[in-house]
């Protein structure tokens, strides 16, 4: 894991020692009980960019950037190395953290001002209403993205930072640190970059280029004929067009201005670190960093995001250090969710996870603890970008992925010999034999959940790129049969 000099001076705690996820870790922290007294409950820093896949951080291994802030993060507590997003789309996404609640849960089930979607419902308790509620002074500054203004979901301090620059989101941050908030606080920092990737031909024009070495998605060459058709209009007809005819040269440029973009919103993270530090708060302090999803990269030689549910798109990056509290230097690969997060806050600081959540603490995976309990798999949810809706849903178990379509047909990749989802096993699915079985158990799997949840998904419709009804729909995918016996599980 590589560490800048510079940072790592700036000691938030001494290193306790690597630790697996599962590891035991000292008694005094083991179990550790959250601080229950106001005075003494920890204050809470929520950093977060916008479009980051869960490899575009150093600390993931990548030699193609330098994020000595995002790692310095990581290496004081936990990396979580399978981190999915609720949804790939920004508002969904950012709803689905503030509330613990899946999209179709919040009523934001894509950006707010595209087909099917709605601001988040202030009634719905979120993070500034429940720490607010607790007595925590709370601050959101930069991309809100959710309708309305963080002020009317209870935060007290506010700066949407609307002019873009995360300059600006930072100034703001650093500026309600210096000024001693009443402690505790919550304070929340969105990032638009690396998002601004979709001005990346205006960019590579003022950056300088060819210092990077930029390891290329294998699957960039796929052809895409044996996956859905939404993704083929995607890159011929939407946004994709904008990479047409790309190849491994052009590619390396998008590359090139994602890893700087995400390097200018470490920058800024640094900044905030470094005030925390200066302002003596960086102790008895929760910091998070995430996304609120991926980019494509190339992948599957798509850009940006669209309808699809590839790793790149889905999952994240996450870390979560709290000095003294969390060892550091800990690695965790239990899949989790970003629905996990306001609970996981929730519980580490003595506050009531509010009623309706579904997402699930990750204190024991903070605390070097195996989960007594844990999801067998991992959903994540779309509907549309625009006006064009494309309802899918996506189960992950183990070594399998399974994606559903509304309309056009599904996708199944054994994530074990086929990392980089590129042979579609539901494209010519055979009548038996352990891939159907396979196939039938995880669209069983999906089946209970959302009935489970109340996910409507069986009743929306897509619709051609102008918002068009396609007319009548296919019937779902047939629901596994039933078999008497031992139930199968994913491996």
């Amino acid at each position: 894991m590589s560490q800048n000099a510079g940072l790592s001076r700036r000691k938030f705690l001494q290193q306790l020692g690597a630790a697996a996820c599962a590891a035991s870790i000292p008694a005094a922290l083991r179990g550790q009980t959250a601080p229950a007294s106001k005075s003494r409950r920890p204050n809470i820093v929520f950093l977060f960019t916008d479009q980051q896949r869960y490899d575009a951080l150093s600390a993931a291994g990548n030699p193609a950037l330098h994020t000595p802030a995002m790692d310095a993060i990581a290496r004081r507590g936990v990396r979580f190395t399978q981190s999915f997003c609720a949804t790939p789309q920004c508002s969904a996404s950012r709803g689905a953290i503030l509330t613990g609640r899946w999209p179709h849960s919040t009523g934001v089930i894509t950006n707010i001002d595209a087909i099917g979607s709605k601001p988040l419902d202030p009634a719905i308790p979120s993070a500034g209403k429940v720490f607010s509620a607790a007595g925590y002074d709370t601050a959101y500054f930069g991309k809100w993205h959710l309708g309305g203004s963080p002020s009317a979901h209870g935060f007290q301090t506010v700066n949407e930072a609307k002019g873009g620059e995360d300059k600006l989101v930072a100034d703001c941050a650093i500026e309600y640190v210096r000024r001693g908030p009443q402690q505790p606080f919550v304070m929340f920092a969105s990032f638009i970059n690396p998002h601004d990737i979709y001005g990346f031909q205006k960019i590579q024009k003022q950056i300088e280029l060819g210092k990077r070495t930029i390891a290329l998605p294998e699957s960039r060459r796929e052809d895409l004929r044996a996956k859905p058709e939404p993704q083929r209009i995607y890159r011929d007809e939407d946004q994709g067009a904008a990479v047409k005819g790309f190849g491994d040269a052009e590619w390396r440029r998008y590359l090139e201005v994602y890893y700087h973009l995400a390097e200018r919103a470490d920058a800024e993270i640094g900044r905030i670190l470094e005030a925390l530090r200066d302002n003596g708060l960086d102790q008895n302090t929760i910091i998070v960093f995430t996304s609120d999803h991926g980019d494509l990269g190339g992948a599957h030689g798509l850009p940006f995001k669209g309808p699809c549910m590839y790793r790149e798109l889905v999952e994240v990056p996450l870390a979560i250090c709290w000095p003294g509290v969390i060892a550091g230097e800990q690695t965790c690969p239990v899949p989790v969710s970003n629905v996990d997060l306001l609970p996981t806050l929730c519980d580490l600081s003595g506050v009531p996870i509010p009623d309706g959540v579904a997402g699930m603490s990750l204190r024991p995976m903070l605390e070097g603890r195996k989960p007594e309990r844990w999801r067998e798999f991992m959903v994540c949810e779309y509907h549309s970008k625009q006006r064009w809706a494309n309802p899918i849903r996506m189960l992950q178990a183990g070594r399998w992925k399974y994606v559903r379509y509304r309309r056009f047909g599904e996708e199944l990749y054994d994530l074990e010999n086929d990392p980089c989802e590129i042979n579609n096993l539901a494209a010519d699915l055979p009548a038996s034999g352990p891939v159907r079985e396979t196939r039938d158990r995880l669209a069983a799997m999906l089946d209970k959940w959302m009935e489970q949840t109340g996910d409507n998904f069986a009743q929306l419709e897509p619709t051609t790129r102008d918002g068009s009804p396609l007319g009548t729909l296919a019937p779902a995918p047939a629901p596994a049969p039933k078999k008497a016996g031992k139930k199968r599980r994913a491996t």
